[in-house]
C-alpha cells in the first residue's frame, strides 16, 4: 500500500488531472494564465525544479523542443526587455505636399 502524500489525500497514482487555480494578482505578462502548485510537480520529478532553479530549462517532446521553464526573475526580465522593445518612440511624420491626380 502506498503512502500518503501528507495532507489527508491518497498518495497519486500518476493518472489524475493536475489541479490547477486561478490567481488573483498576478505577474506582469501572467495575466489570465493557468497557475499548477509546483507540489505537484515536484512529487513526480523533483529533479526538473532542481534544474530550473538553476536557470531555464528547454523540455523535449518527441526529440523536438517544446516548452520552456523559466524562473520568475528570468521571466521578469525577459518581460521587462520586451515591454522596453515595444515601447513606442516618437511618432513617424512625412511631410510633403499633397498633389491632385485629376
Amino acid at each position: 500500500m502506498a503512502a500518503g502524500r501528507g495532507d489527508g489525500m491518497p498518495p497519486r497514482m500518476g493518472d489524475e488531472a493536475i489541479p490547477v487555480t486561478p490567481q488573483s494578482d498576478p505577474e506582469a505578462g501572467l495575466e489570465g494564465l493557468m497557475r499548477m502548485d509546483v507540489g505537484t510537480l515536484e512529487e513526480m520529478l523533483p529533479q526538473i525544479l532542481d534544474a530550473v532553479a538553476r536557470g531555464p530549462l528547454v523540455l523535449t517532446r518527441q526529440g523536438r523542443e517544446f516548452a520552456v521553464l523559466l524562473p520568475l526573475d528570468d521571466y521578469r526580465r525577459l518581460w521587462s526587455r520586451s515591454v522596453e522593445a515595444a515601447s513606442p518612440s516618437s511618432p513617424l511624420v512625412i511631410e510633403g505636399e499633397a498633389t491632385s491626380h485629376d
